[in-house]
């Protein structure tokens, strides 16, 4: 095989840590407004493909297309994805789930605002990205935003530290005669003079 031809495969636990591109923007995208083009209706529906929300009467437009498109449910006012539809597309294992009608559901949009209230449980788990309390032990995140949001910061500290690592491997390689130094003139002169004794 050459180089063209060989595809990075990601590991399990690599997989976990990256975020598919059509979750990306899913914190800008309201579901559950009132569609533009339909008064009447709410976004209840998510083209994995265009990255946009949908209506039932633009899902049925939007259907010709082939798209994956993912249902949305409201869940005391909040929108959010079934497990099902979710855990084969992304690992969900980290995120507080709530009992919807007999099935797991995760919140779309995070539920905190940042500020710590742990100091009066002592023993609460908080969401690692929007400090919002969560009852589960076993639960990081308390929506798909926050844990996107954390992951997406890691991604990018990790990007940062390999572009540094990358920016000190060229300078010790090149340490030796490619190194330019910006002073104008050297530091000492190679025959010293004195000012003149008058």
């Amino acid at each position: 095989m050459t180089g063209k031809d060989t595809r990075m495969v990601l590991s399990g636990d690599d997989q976990k840590n990256v975020v598919p591109p059509w979750l990306r923007p899913i914190a800008s995208i309201k579901l559950y407004d009132f569609c533009e083009s339909h008064s009447s209706k709410e976004y209840s529906f998510y083209c994995r493909v265009c990255m946009v929300a949908l209506c039932k009467e633009c899902k049925k437009q939007h259907d010709l297309s082939g798209h994956d498109i993912i249902k949305v449910y409201k869940i005391a006012r909040v929108a959010s994805f079934r497990k099902k539809d979710l855990e084969p597309l992304w690992d969900i294992s980290d995120i507080r789930l709530y009992n919807q009608k007999g099935w797991p559901v995760a919140v779309i949009y995070k539920e905190g605002d940042g500020i710590s209230r742990s100091s009066d449980q002592s023993n609460a788990a908080e969401c690692e990205s929007c400090r919002y309390q969560l009852k589960s032990p076993r639960a990081k995140y308390c929506s798909v935003e926050c844990k996107v949001e954390a992951v997406m910061k890691v991604d990018e500290s990790e990007s940062m530290k390999n572009e540094a690592k990358r920016k000190v491997e060229a300078i010790s390689e090149g340490s030796g005669s490619n190194v330019k130094s910006f002073r104008r003139r050297s530091r000492k002169q190679k025959n010293p003079r004195r000012a003149p004794l008058f």
